[in-house]
Parts: structure tokens; C-alpha cells; sequence
């Protein structure tokens, strides 16, 4: 015996109310999933170290960012070929781990570690201070008060979401 049943089709309005009620779930968990990892209301998560020039970035032009990071990276490939310098912080976390599982613990060692890659990303973060000043210190007058007014908004955007 044949089965000349056509399967049912799904109504096009029924669709768009399936969608829309997976979209809903999806909203709920995404909020549920912040609320828990952000501590719950008017927490904000950890701020990041970098947050102290976030308002300086982001108050650049893309053309602004592109040209600073073209200083940025000719002045990185002064420390050598990208992989080298790569190659050189994996063997300085080699070493810290070689360290720390080391019995008994060498603290003053591991102490230098750190030390040596403080020194390595505060050299890094002052050369990238450098190239931003200089950059500003090139704008004209009009160039830099838009500037500060795009800092001025980063700086509130950044009070707003933090609060």
C-alpha cells in the first residue's frame, strides 16, 4: 500500500514566530551568561591594564591607527625577525615554568624572570608612547582639538558601560 501522504509544510508566519522565539532564548542566555560572569548588576567585569590608552586608541582615525601602526611595526622589527622575538618570550615562559616546578622554589629566580619581561613590555609600551606623542605633537591645532573630542566621548562611553 502507497503512502500518498505529502509531508506537512511549516506555515511561513510560523517560521518567523520559530525564529524570533530562538532569537528571544538565545538574548536571554546571552544576558544570564554576562550577568554571571560580570558579578551581577552594576558590576563591571576586571578592567584590562591597556585600558589606560584604550581612550587614546579609540579616539584615533582608522588612517590615524593605520599610520601609527605602520611606525609601530618598523620600529618592532628593530628587535629582529617576528619569530625570533616569538621564539625568545617562549624561552623566557620555558624558563618560568622550568622554575616553578623546580624543588625546591627558587623565588629570587622566578623574580627575574618576571623582571626581564616587565622590562621587555614596558620598553614596548613606552616606544608605543613615543610614536603616539609624536604622532599628536604633528597634528594641527584643529587636527588635535577633534582628537581630544573624540577622547572626551571614549573617556564617557567608557564611564557609561562601567557603571
Amino acid at each position: 500500500m502507497a503512502d500518498n501522504t505529502k509531508p506537512r509544510r511549516i506555515l511561513p508566519g510560523l517560521r518567523v514566530v520559530l525564529f524570533l522565539s530562538l532569537a528571544m532564548n538565545l538574548a536571554i542566555v546571552g544576558l544570564v551568561a554576562g550577568f554571571l560572569l560580570t558579578g551581577g548588576p552594576g558590576k563591571a567585569p576586571p578592567r584590562n591594564p591597556r585600558d589606560a590608552v584604550a581612550p587614546y586608541t579609540q579616539a584615533l582615525t582608522r588612517d590615524d591607527r593605520k599610520a601609527i601602526g605602520r611606525e609601530w611595526f618598523r620600529e618592532m622589527r628593530k628587535e629582529g625577525p617576528r619569530e625570533a622575538v616569538r621564539e625568545r618570550a617562549r624561552a623566557e615562559y620555558r624558563e618560568a615554568l622550568a622554575v616553578l616546578r623546580a624543588e625546591p622554589f627558587d623565588a629570587g629566580a622566578f623574580a627575574e624572570v618576571l623582571d626581564r619581561q616587565n622590562a621587555r613590555a614596558a620598553a614596548r609600551q613606552q616606544r608605543g608612547q613615543e610614536i603616539l606623542v609624536s604622532y599628536v605633537a604633528a597634528m594641527s591645532p584643529e587636527g588635535r582639538a577633534a582628537f581630544a573630542d573624540r577622547v572626551a566621548e571614549a573617556l564617557e562611553r567608557g564611564d557609561r558601560r562601567h557603571k
